[in-house]
């Protein structure tokens, strides 16, 4: 994995299942591993607030994350 982008398929988009299994495998985050359901919610939370999008969806699909949406989704673990 390169040091410039955590995307395990090196487009910079993160879907849902790569960043669950960044938090358990990269992140080593013990408390996350079984909250599936915040990890659900701070991914479609950090999607709705990012300005970038046009209707409500990304030029990548809604499926996906982007690096700004990433860190809206860091924090809004912490928050859940």
């Amino acid at each position: 994995s390169s040091s410039s982008s955590n995307s395990p398929n090196d487009n910079k988009y993160l879907s849902l299942a790569e960043v669950d299994r960044g938090i358990v495998d990269v992140l080593q985050i013990k408390g996350l591993a079984e909250a599936k359901p915040a990890i659900m919610r701070a991914f479609q939370a950090a999607k709705s607030l990012n300005t970038k999008r046009t209707g409500g969806a990304s030029s990548v699909g809604d499926s996906y994350i982007d690096w700004c949406e990433f860190r809206l989704l860091l924090c809004y673990l912490r928050d859940y």
